[in-house]
C-alpha cells in the first residue's frame, strides 16, 4: 500500500485502545451562554457553574463522557473505547474538557496526547 508511511506494516490487526478518564480538579467559574445572561438579567437566576464532560478523539473516531451537572471537580470513572489498527497511523489523542449547553457547548480546555510517548518502539 503506497500511502502507508516507512515502517509500518502492510499487514495490520485490529485493536481496542481504551482510554479511562477519572476526574477533573479546578475547573473554572463559567457563564458563557447568552441564555444564562439573559435569565440573570430578567429572572436574577446566577448560573455559572459548569456542566462539563470529556470528550476524546481519535483517528477520526470521537467518543464522550456523561455529562456531570453544576460540577467543579467532577467525578466520571468512565473509560472510551475505540477501535483501530495498530499501529494507528494517527499520531495523537484528543482530550477536550466541554460545557454542555443548551445552544453551543464550549472548550474548556484541551490537551493532546502523544502516543510516542506512551508507547514502546516496538
Amino acid at each position: 500500500n503506497l500511502l502507508l508511511p516507512d515502517g509500518v506494516p502492510a499487514e495490520r490487526q485490529w485493536a481496542r485502545f481504551y482510554i479511562k478518564i477519572y476526574r477533573a480538579e479546578g475547573l473554572p467559574r463559567m457563564n458563557t451562554s447568552i441564555m444564562a445572561n439573559v435569565k440573570k438579567a430578567l429572572i436574577g437566576e446566577n448560573k455559572d457553574l459548569v456542566d462539563p464532560y470529556v470528550q476524546v478523539s481519535f483517528a477520526g473516531q470521537k467518543g464522550k463522557t456523561s455529562v456531570q451537572k453544576s460540577s467543579y471537580e467532577p467525578l466520571w470513572n468512565e473509560q472510551i473505547i475505540f477501535t483501530e489498527m495498530f499501529p494507528p497511523l494517527c499520531k495523537r489523542i484528543r482530550i477536550q474538557i466541554r460545557d454542555s449547553d443548551k445552544v453551543n457547548d464550549v472548550a474548556i480546555g484541551t490537551h493532546f496526547l502523544d502516543l510516542r510517548k506512551i508507547s514502546n518502539e516496538g
